[in-house]
């Protein structure tokens, strides 16, 4: 008989998973981070809060980074600011001009009673060096004009090739062979103007000589 006020009171002091957090979240140095924590219906008119977590993973008036009051649902406090949406049962907090010191675990929770223990769930940050699109050195892919070289410290574009195919073929030791096919050309090209030339001539000639004159003898 004495086991069901035991079941009784745990139930009302451990309320459960009342709020729920992401769990974990990552942010970049000089950025802006937003977390958002749910919790359950019932707790719209209580305070919601951010904060370190300090014994037995608790959070206590002195550890609150930012928290919200029943007449208001939002709050500021330095870079971090936290705002209620009761409509939705969803509290965010955004946290500005992020440092690598943000990084941490924090509490996004819900302040009850003085007789009742806090609702809140575990929210790791982590901070990287670097904005979102530049965490990863970047290569670029446009060929550089002709005759140009590479800068010097830049890395030379990496070339990929299909298993079981040949690479292209080396195309430096067939650029003499151009100068010589247009010499022979044009050498075949002044060769045939020269031979149209004479065969005109030639004809020029043959109709132009004078026929032989008629020698008429006395009879």
């Amino acid at each position: 008989m004495r086991l069901l006020p035991l079941l009784c009171c745990t139930a009302l002091c451990l309320p459960g998973r009342a709020v729920r957090g992401p769990g974990t979240v990552v942010g970049y140095i000089g950025e802006s981070l937003s977390v958002s924590c749910s919790y359950q219906k019932g707790y719209e008119k209580y305070p919601k809060y951010w904060c370190y977590p300090g014994r037995l993973n608790t959070c206590l008036y002195k550890t609150h980074i930012v928290i919200t009051s029943e007449k208001q649902p939002w709050a500021q406090w330095h870079r971090t600011s936290i705002r209620d949406n009761r409509t939705e049962r969803v509290f965010t907090v955004t946290m500005r001009d992020l440092t690598a010191g943000d990084a941490g675990t924090y509490r996004c929770g819900v302040q009850t009673s003085l007789w009742q223990k806090d609702v809140a769930d575990m929210v790791r940050v982590t901070v990287f060096s670097g904005q979102a699109d530049t965490a990863l050195p970047r290569t670029t892919t446009q060929p550089l004009p002709m005759g140009a070289n590479a800068p010097i410290g830049t890395p030379a574009p990496a070339t990929y090739t299909a298993p079981g195919t040949d690479t292209a073929p080396d195309h430096r030791c067939s650029l003499p062979l151009f100068p010589l096919l247009a010499g022979l050309q044009m050498l075949a090209l002044l060769a045939m103007s020269a031979a149209v030339l004479w065969l005109n001539l030639r004809s020029g000639c043959t109709r132009s000589r004078p026929a032989a004159p008629h020698r008429f003898f006395p009879q």
